[in-house]
């Protein structure tokens, strides 16, 4: 077929924006993006993809029946969320950053999941969901000890940081009352076992260094 100036003038426009379409997708599914602490990540019944958690840490929610919303799970850096999507295209949690977080759209590098990976994000999965469950039974310092040691991730100088949560959300994760987290937080930076993280520029934060002893 021959072609000719007013050929290719009728039919680059389409080509151009059908490849610009592709391109403005592929960005998408590829970049990652950051959220801070408190801020809503995806809600409930919303269509959606699948995230890796880079950094920072997650809470999940169900809705109860009176339409509140309950602690559902946790998820932290390594933990895959909203994998519910990929078989009912929908989420069935309500994602918040517990802490400032980063994500990347998952899996990577491809369209669908092989079996093998979501094999090992269900026994991911499965394992965090005991550990979430251990966090609700025993003292209240071992509490708040396991979910600290949850979220602590170690940093440039090698130190084991987090943002600390706030009351209302260890409350709920731990199931312990906000009156008795206050007294436990305060031992254990009596203790040194807790040490506010030095930012520059910034007084005021909830950034620390966990300490375990």
């Amino acid at each position: 077929m021959m072609r000719n100036d007013l050929t290719d003038a009728k039919i680059s426009p389409f080509h151009y924006s059908a490849s610009r379409k592709r391109c403005q997708q592929h960005f998408e599914a590829c970049r990652t993006r950051s959220f801070h602490q408190g801020e809503q990540i995806y809600c409930a019944r919303a269509s959606g993809i699948s995230w890796r958690v880079i950094s920072g840490s997650i809470r999940l929610n169900r809705m109860a029946n009176d339409g509140g919303m309950l602690f559902a799970n946790l998820a932290v850096e390594g933990d895959v969320i909203g994998t519910e999507t990929l078989l009912m295209g929908r989420y069935e949690f309500l994602a918040v950053a517990l802490s400032d977080c980063e994500l990347a759209p998952w899996p990577e590098g491809s369209s669908s999941a092989s079996r093998d990976s979501l094999l090992r994000i269900l026994a991911a999965a499965e394992r965090r969901t005991a550990d979430v469950v251990a966090l609700r039974s025993g003292l209240a310092m071992d509490r708040v000890m396991r979910l600290i040691a949850m979220l602590a991730q170690r940093d440039e100088q090698a130190d084991f940081c987090f943002a600390l949560p706030k009351g209302q959300d260890i409350s709920e994760i731990t199931d312990l009352t906000k009156e008795t987290i206050s007294r436990t937080i305060s031992i254990l930076k009596q203790k040194g076992i807790l040490r506010k993280k030095v930012i520059p520029g910034q007084s005021i934060h909830r950034n620390y260094i966990f300490r375990e002893r």
